[in-house]
């Protein structure tokens, strides 16, 4: 028995294959391509599929290209049909597209070549109908409405916008209630005239147009103009999967009936995959006006709230006062730059350290906080004051606020000295005595013999001697000598006692520097070892060294005691300027501290 089943299989696989090679021999002869669209009207981001049938081959090159105009085109698969009819095998190529609509009216889908054997066939040129969503297709009968489809929106602002300005935008998507889908991914917003904070996730509702109740999902972005004039924004594209009723297949094949059942088509729909298209929209964008433009202004440009405070009342020369100012409110956050202080006479200012506390998902609105160290140069009665300027969107103008200014006792400062009344010396005027005549019968007396006396020359002054010169010579001499005995008597000291432990921990301080990266840290180390280098050589403590100091102690000429001066600043900065300081440091900045040290050592 296994023999006969045998024998019929081989006859059956012989039979087919006899009929394959002679359908293969006739397929040039038999080979034709056709193109068909369904459904023949949509709307604008509604696919239709377009569906490019070879008849009499499967060899085909490649994949044909279908370029559409006003239309995105996706291939989404190939499939191959064998039909067995009276002896009679044919054989059919079937590549599947999906076509999207992008704006609306007719399209044309053009001819489409398809090359098989290195012949070239092409189909016959396919329209469809683009229409506006609810608009019913044309031939449809009276009464009967369009059915719903998936909907696109998006909420602006209705004003003219600014350059540099942050609003609030929403994208929307509506599909219709009753229908499955799924969103693929975030929104697709194209637009180079705009930066945008990546969407939200969506809230979700139920919501009604036009009659219809739609599931609503919104997507929450912040959006920053950069460009004026009247710019684009869009299209907006959102990618879902949406359930649509599976196609009947009419193949009359006899396994059509024993695959078209349960188990293989139990669910009456299938996702396809679908765009939703919101079309271009343009948008006047305008430039910031230049008439009344405060010179404080740093590009704030919303409606915000300003205040600044200090936990001190006094403070001691030279060290730093913490001013701390918040800007609160709505607006373009991302710029606003710390206010300018506007008396800076007497102040050195440190950069700012600023944070931003968003009480919104989309940040546009919240607290930003600046951190300031400044230090008193001199003697100072009252704390700096600050100005606040922002534009106003809504009303087109410029505001500005100033920060209140509270009393202040700066520690160690040298009071001003009360100015001098000039006094003035009324000239007196020579006394004059009164012509006397002798009088008539008056005994004149004998003239008395006068000496001419004649004032000589005064004596040169002392300094412009010649002994003065080289004395004033010797002098200068001496000192030169004492104080180069001092620095080397200073270090020889340096090198015994508790000045040799100072330079040991300055030469492994020194060290450790090569391994660093942290720029605060770096530039903290480095001047400890400046530090202990001149209370080495000086015998002060260490921690009362500043750049005067040390270069009195290291007896450095101008151009080192620039780099010292340098060193300490740029310390001073990195430590009162906050998280703004911080981070790698510049290649050019430890090249420039290194030398500075191995100059001194």
């Amino acid at each position: 028995m296994s023999n006969f089943w045998r024998l019929h299989a081989r006859a059956a696989v012989l039979a087919i294959a006899a009929a394959a090679v002679g359908v293969a021999c006739q397929v040039q002869a038999d080979v034709s391509v056709s193109a068909t669209v369904e459904p023949a009207a949509t709307t604008i981001g509604e696919p239709v599929h377009l569906s490019v049938t070879i008849n009499g081959s499967q060899s085909v090159a490649q994949v044909p290209n279908v370029p559409v105009d006003g239309a995105q085109t996706q291939h989404i698969g190939a499939s191959t049909q064998m039909r067995l009819v009276n002896t009679s095998l044919s054989v059919s190529l079937t590549h599947t597209y999906l076509i999207t609509p992008t704006r609306k009216g007719d399209l044309t889908i053009p001819a489409i070549e398809v090359n098989v054997g290195g012949k070239i066939y092409r189909t016959e040129p396919v329209k469809v109908q683009v229409l506006e969503t609810g608009q019913t297709p044309a031939g449809t009968p009276a009464g009967e409405p369009a059915p719903p489809s998936a909907l696109a929106e998006v909420e602006l602002p209705s004003r003219p916008l600014y350059v540099g300005e942050a609003f609030a935008a929403e994208a929307r998507l509506l599909v219709p209630q009753g229908v499955g889908w799924r969103i693929e991914r975030m929104p697709d917003f194209q637009t180079d005239a705009f930066t945008k904070t990546p969407f939200q996730q969506p809230q979700q509702s139920q919501q009604a147009r036009n009659g219809q109740a739609y599931h609503f999902c919104g997507f929450r972005t912040v959006m920053t103009a950069i460009k004026s004039g009247k710019v684009p924004l869009g299209p907006l594209t959102f990618n879902i999967l949406m359930a649509a009723p599976k196609k009947p297949n009419n193949n009359p094949s006899p396994f059509n009936q024993l695959f078209n059942g349960f188990p293989f088509d139990n669910q009456a729909t299938a996702l396809q995959e679908r765009k939703v298209i919101l079309e271009q929209q343009t948008i006047e964008v305008r430039e910031l006006p230049t008439e009344g433009k405060p010179a404080s202004f740093r590009g704030a440009i919303g409606r915000f709230r300003f205040s600044t405070s200090t936990g001190q009342n006094s403070v001691k020369l030279g060290e730093p006062l913490n001013i701390t100012i918040q800007v609160e409110g709505e607006g373009n956050f991302d710029r606003i730059e710390a206010p300018p202080m506007l008396n800076t006479e007497g102040w050195r200012a440190y950069p700012p350290e600023a944070t931003f506390a968003k009480s919104e998902e989309t940040g546009l609105r919240g607290v930003k906080t600046f951190r300031i160290a400044i230090v008193p140069e001199k003697a100072q009665s009252k704390t700096p004051v600050f100005e606040f300027a922002a534009f106003d969107p809504e009303s087109g103008t410029y505001q500005t606020v100033k920060s209140a200014s509270s009393d202040l006792v700066v520690e160690g400062a040298k009071p001003p000295e009360p100015e001098r009344a000039a006094v003035r010396e009324t000239p007196t005027k020579p006394e004059t005595k009164p012509d006397t005549k002798p009088e008539a019968g008056a005994v004149q007396k004998e003239p008395v013999l006068q000496e001419t006396l004649t004032r000589l020359a005064p004596e040169a002054s002392f300094w412009k001697s010649r002994t003065a010169f080289w004395g004033l010579q010797a002098i200068v001499a001496a000192g030169l000598g004492g104080a180069a005995a001092a620095v080397a008597l200073s270090r020889a000291r340096a090198r015994r006692g508790p000045g040799l432990k100072l330079l040991r921990d300055a030469q492994h301080l020194q060290k450790k520097l090569k391994s660093h990266e942290d720029r605060g840290e770096f530039l903290r180390l480095a001047t400890r070892v400046l530090q202990l280098r001149s209370a080495a050589r000086s015998g002060q403590p260490e921690d009362a060294v500043d750049a005067a100091a040390a270069i009195r102690a290291l007896g450095l000429q101008e151009r080192m005691a620039q780099e010292v001066h340098w060193l300490f600043e740029t310390d001073a900065g990195a430590r009162f300027a906050g998280a703004k300081s911080s981070g790698a440091l510049k290649q050019e900045e430890r090249t420039r501290v290194l030398h500075l040290l191995e100059g001194v050592a």
